[in-house]
């Protein structure tokens, strides 16, 4: 940059973790200045016409509003569950604009390189041109959708498909703490029997999925199974090469093709980062990141904070790079301490062991977590997990609900007057709810069988 200035903490991006990013720390009174290399906020969600990233014309959201949303700013009630690309954009702006974070955002900024001095990190960023013509359209307009006479579907490890609505609500609502700490197994024997009496079997569309449900990132869609049925969609494997116009695939078969879309995944990468720095955080040649929590080097400290390096198992990112930035706050703060560099390094070596367990083996699953358990994780570093006890109003809904971002302002640092309110506004499926009343009376009559049986034998 032309000119040299001092700041209490430097953000790095403008996107949904960079903004909440921001607001958390001058919620608590430090000077920021974030640092956004386009001219607009929102990251991905910003549609782009004329450049290779961002949302497409027709993306809609697969995470319903109430768990992909910021804690203390829930979406509009007019808003549908789940949300098209251009009410995500507003939303994001609105949060902007709301708390002030505009005013902190230097746009077109692009960060070429940050490094250690002494115990300061000094960033060095340059003004770029934006060459991508973004903004968000209101929704009302036409959304052109491709029509394709076919379309090829190639996957290596298949996939279980889930619909955005099971028992008439989101998907995503499922994810309650009760359903979370049931034994793994037999949370999965659940779902995948949830999804097999609505779709059918995978393995009859093809899809031929490789790992069990809760073993990967969900794949959801209402249209994709329709899609195949009607033979819109064909299932192909693993590609092993292209001729000319023709693919050829690991079955032996080949289709001759007018476009070829790469969904193939992605790297992290941050060129930016010293090499010592760099070197410590990510594994070369994976996406494995050796971060505790998945936000702070052992080696480095709290000092250099990577908020939103997770990747969320259901339910949406939101809440997440949130929960981990009031954390962030606290520390710049020194309300709270992070452990020693031993027990930080141990915490992360049991991670992996956990990911290794837990998730299917592949580049996509190293930063995977389930949103619920990790905020809640994440929360307890500084006194914002919700304690059932405290709350026995919400109890149930804590225990039975998704419930949304608003319970980690239940209490703690931050505390917001309206959480309970939010809470309070997010459905519980009827689903779990009869489910949880069905598991209570059938305990009550074993107990009340034992004790007549116990009563017999006195």
């Amino acid at each position: 940059m032309a000119a040299t200035s001092e700041t209490d903490v430097v953000v790095i991006g403008a996107g949904i973790s960079g903004v909440v990013t921001a607001k958390c720390l001058l919620d608590v009174g430090l000077k920021v200045k974030v640092l956004e290399r386009t001219g607009e906020v929102g990251g991905l969600w910003t549609f782009r016409d004329k450049v290779g990233y961002g949302v497409m014309r027709c993306t809609h959201i697969n995470v319903s509003k109430h768990n992909y949303c910021f804690s203390d700013f829930p979406f509009p009630d007019d808003v549908p569950d789940y949300p098209h690309h251009s009410h995500m954009a507003k939303y994001i702006t609105d949060y902007v604009m709301h708390f002030g974070i505009n005013n902190v955002i230097s746009f077109q900024t692009q960060v070429n390189k940050i490094e250690r001095k002494d115990d300061k990190w000094v960033v060095t960023a340059t003004r770029v041109e934006d060459d991508g013509k973004g903004g968000w359209s209101t929704g009302e307009e036409e959304v052109y959708v491709a029509k394709c006479r076919k379309v090829y579907l190639s996957t290596r490890s298949g996939a279980w498909v889930l619909p955005n609505y099971v028992f008439g609500r989101p998907t995503d609502h499922y994810a309650c703490r009760t359903f979370l700490w049931l034994p793994w197994k037999l949370a999965t024997n659940v779902l995948e029997t949830v999804v097999t009496l609505i779709h059918g079997s995978p393995y009859r569309w093809g899809l031929n999925p490789k790992m069990r449900a809760l073993q990967t990132q969900p794949t959801v869609s209402p249209t994709l199974i329709h899609n195949i049925q009607r033979n819109n969609v064909t299932i192909k494997p693993n590609i092993t090469r292209f001729e000319g116009s023709t693919v050829h695939f690991t079955d032996g078969s080949s289709a001759v093709v007018d476009h070829v879309v790469m969904c193939t995944g992605f790297r992290v990468s941050l060129p930016f980062l010293p090499d010592d720095v760099k070197e410590k955080v990510l594994e070369e040649g994976s996406n494995s990141i050796k971060l505790y929590k998945n936000v702070f080097c052992p080696d480095v400290g709290s000092s250099l904070a990577f908020i939103g390096f997770v990747q969320p198992a259901s339910g949406g990112i939101l809440s997440m790079s949130e929960t981990q930035a009031r954390w962030f706050a606290e520390l710049c703060l020194n309300h709270v301490k992070l452990p020693n560099r031993a027990a930080m390094e141990a915490d992360i070596r049991d991670d992996e062991e956990r990911t290794a367990k837990r998730y299917f083996a592949s580049a996509r699953h190293t930063i995977q977590k389930d949103p619920l358990l990790y905020n809640d994780s994440i929360a307890a570093q500084f006194g914002a997990k919700p304690q059932i006890w405290r709350h026995p109003r919400l109890a149930w809904r804590l225990l039975l609900g998704s419930c949304g971002a608003a319970q980690w302002r239940l209490q703690g640092p931050g505390r917001w007057d309206r959480a309970a309110e939010v809470v309070r506004s997010v459905p519980v499926t009827e689903f779990i709810l009869y489910s949880a009343i069905l598991v209570l009376v059938l305990l009550l009559l074993l107990l009340t069988y034992l004790g007549y049986v116990v009563s017999r034998l006195a």
